[in-house]
């Protein structure tokens, strides 16, 4: 008996110790995270260009599908500048999680006007997660994953396929 009481013993204490685990909630934001978030969002939902480029740093280095595609503002902005500028394309920002230099966001973006990719067959909207690290009050690093233009239908599964 003494054996079942041990094992008792030992399943309730890992189970709290998982429980305690599992709610340790995030670390906390850096003071100027709330505000490069906020002026991130503005940016995008009226097409700023001078808003976004004030928000990077000089040296900001840019990842696409784990590609770094750009190794400062300048040749970023040459890049993307003109994307978030067109005619015809409109931003959505989903923030995602945050902690102690890093945000996340769901970039959607109306692809009608997609810069020669063709609209995805969900109508009018592709996506990309973005995480966005924060130092010394700039966006240093940007590392973007491609959604692509897919859709998933009812059963889980990528519709059309």
């Amino acid at each position: 008996m003494a054996w079942l009481r041990f094992a008792i013993f030992t399943a309730v204490s890992l189970t709290l110790a998982t429980s305690a685990t599992a709610q340790v909630p995030p670390p906390p934001m850096l003071p100027e995270q709330t505000s490069i978030a906020e002026n991130l969002v503005r940016a995008f939902s009226t097409k700023d260009e001078a808003r976004y480029a004030a928000l990077l740093a000089d040296d900001v280095q840019v990842f696409e599908d784990g590609q770094n595609v750009a190794r400062n503002r300048a040749d970023w902005l040459k890049e993307f500048g003109p994307k978030l500028s067109a005619t015809g394309v409109s931003f959505k920002l989903a923030p995602g999680y945050a902690s102690t230099g890093r945000l996340l966001f769901m970039e959607y973006f109306n692809s009608l006007g997609s810069w020669g990719r063709k609209p995805p067959p969900d109508c009018c909207w592709g996506y990309d997660a973005v995480a966005y690290d924060i130092a010394g009050g700039k966006i240093t690093v940007i590392r973007r994953l491609r959604g692509g233009t897919f859709r998933l239908a009812d059963d889980g599964k990528i519709a059309g396929k």
